[in-house]
């Protein structure tokens, strides 16, 4: 495996040459920070990302999630990587400084996840979910609900997820079939499956925090029906201890890439006992949910970029070791054989396979900026950087994958 997986230098060019990160601190909002914050961020990150994630990586690959009575049974490092990651403040990254959070730039903190990327992408995944599902708690839950839940996930002791994907409805949420019936109290009663929620269910961490869309009965038809609701898999109960809230995990699957990382489906309430929280106002989770979603999607770009990063960075260290063949201006078949990479050829791949990961980091980063400047900008920015946002995130998802990577 080789000792490379990502180049400091170019993630710095495109960071402060292409994109000028250091003059978003020009902005109150960024303010706190400077050009030798920044360098120490990306250095601790890739301190970690060499000395713990990527050596795991492999193992991860191969020791598969399983689910063994009832019970999703992960590498015994994610507690280890899930604990760094809150104690360091990487889940926090992005969070407000009076949430406790650093309040870095999405542009920085997107090259900290491109470098855990490229090391190890199935450990990256637990805490880019945990935020992700915290984040939408503290943007549209009530103060409750952000003081019960979020303190346990921005710290890694609870993973967060995000559940839209039904067994009969997969990207068509108008069909969903998952519940939630009002009752007496403050929660409502869940009922329904999802499939193919990452980090669904697993013994690395004391509680997982579904962020879930359901369907409340009598609701308007279609998407314009669906809410959004905090399900967890052990709900608080009296003195803060956890109890079972009736949330079952079916089945386990794995996905290419992906395989440190399980891909859970979900049975809700069984036992008529599932309960569950709702964010915001009723009907109105799937717009809530697309803060998720198009973060996600410039997650799921950047996962394409940093794998095939890092794929990149392993065929160079194969080709200078793999020795085959003779110049062809050396007619000695007594001579020894060279090393691939000095076939034109083989350069050209190699160089064709740098050009676009450099490319689509670029953009990803691009997109990142934007983010920034939605947030920072003034209302006229704002408006613009939204509108490019839309345009590009879509092209920053799909541009690696289309490219054969």
């Amino acid at each position: 495996m080789a000792a490379k997986f990502y180049s400091e230098k170019n993630l710095k060019f495109i960071l402060y040459d292409v994109h000028d990160a250091v003059a978003l601190t020009q902005h109150a909002y960024y303010a706190q920070h400077n050009r030798k914050m920044f360098d120490m961020v990306l250095k601790a990150a890739g301190k970690l990302a060499k000395d713990m994630l990527f050596p795991l990586f492999e193992e991860m690959d191969r020791k598969q999630p399983e689910l063994v009575n009832g019970e999703v049974r992960v590498h015994p490092s994610v507690p280890k990587i899930l604990n760094e990651f809150g104690q360091g403040g990487w889940i926090t990254s992005r969070v407000p400084l009076e949430h406790d959070g650093e309040q870095l730039p999405h542009l920085i903190a997107d090259a900290c996840d491109f470098i855990f990327q490229c090391a190890n992408y199935s450990a990256n995944a637990y805490q880019g979910l945990t935020y992700g599902a915290a984040h939408l708690i503290e943007s549209f839950g009530s103060q409750e609900l952000f003081n019960s839940y979020t303190p346990k996930m921005f710290s890694g002791e609870w993973q967060g997820t995000m559940a839209l994907t039904e067994p009969e409805a997969g990207s068509s949420l108008t069909d969903i079939t998952t519940m939630a019936e009002p009752t007496d109290s403050d929660y409502y009663l869940i009922k329904g499956q999802k499939i193919f929620i990452s980090a669904g269910d697993h013994d690395g961490v004391d509680n997982v925090v579904h962020l879930m869309l359901a369907k409340i009965p009598g609701g308007p038809p279609g998407v314009k029906g669906i809410s959004l609701f905090v399900v967890p898999k052990m709900r608080l109960g009296e003195n803060g201890a956890l109890i079972s809230n009736d949330v079952t995990t079916s089945g386990v699957y794995h996905k290419l890439g992906y395989r440190g990382c399980p891909i859970v489906q979900l049975s809700l309430g069984d036992k008529d006992d599932c309960r569950g929280w709702l964010v915001g106002k009723p009907h109105q989770g799937l717009g809530y949910m697309f803060q998720m979603m198009n973060g996600a999607r410039i997650g799921v770009g950047m996962g394409a970029a940093s794998m095939a990063t890092a794929a990149y960075y392993a065929a160079l260290d194969y080709t200078r070791t793999r020795r085959q063949g003779r110049k062809l201006t050396q007619k000695d078949p007594a001579l020894p054989p060279i090393a691939i990479i000095e076939h034109a050829d083989v350069k050209r791949m190699l160089l064709f396979q740098r050009a676009v990961n450099e490319g689509a980091l670029a953009l990803l980063m691009q997109c990142s900026k934007y983010m920034d400047m939605q947030l920072v900008g003034s209302e006229d920015q704002q408006q613009k950087y939204h509108l490019l946002l839309e345009i590009l995130t879509p092209i920053a998802k799909s541009y690696p994958s289309e490219m054969g990577i």
